[in-house]
């Protein structure tokens, strides 16, 4: 039995040039969860407005309230989940650029450094 949440992929792998980091999970959209999430919350909901109906001898009041209810809390954990994601993927994608600015900030160093080595010593040429 696998340990990841049904909202875990393992990544793919990736371009010859990065590392491939294999415990590393990427966080994808599930269409089921999102689909469990708005179904559940209208049952249960749905269900203990029925029971409140029920119980209180009304004739279906509450559980209309009760559908409209679950749907909304089934909404509101979809654009959650949504993001959370969105959030992990933007923090990624701005740890990969600082990645990339610092590697063209050494290499750009390194180059001037070169230069001026070459600028002092005119006899190795």
């Amino acid at each position: 039995m696998s340990s990841m949440s049904s909202t875990q992929k393992p990544n793919p792998p990736g371009p010859p040039g990065e590392k491939a980091s294999p415990g590393k999970t990427e966080k994808k959209v599930d269409p089921a969860a999102i689909t469990g999430y708005l179904l559940s919350g209208m049952v249960l909901y749905g269900g203990l407005g029925w029971l409140i109906d029920r119980w209180a001898g009304t004739s279906n009041v509450f559980a209309p309230i009760g559908v409209v209810f679950g749907l909304a809390a089934g909404l509101f954990l979809t654009f959650r989940q949504l993001s959370v994601l969105e959030r992990q993927e933007r923090a990624e994608l701005l740890r990969k650029r600082r990645e990339r600015a610092d590697a063209a900030a050494d290499a750009l160093a390194a180059r001037q450094a070169q230069d001026s080595q070459d600028q002092q010593d005119p006899h190795d040429r």
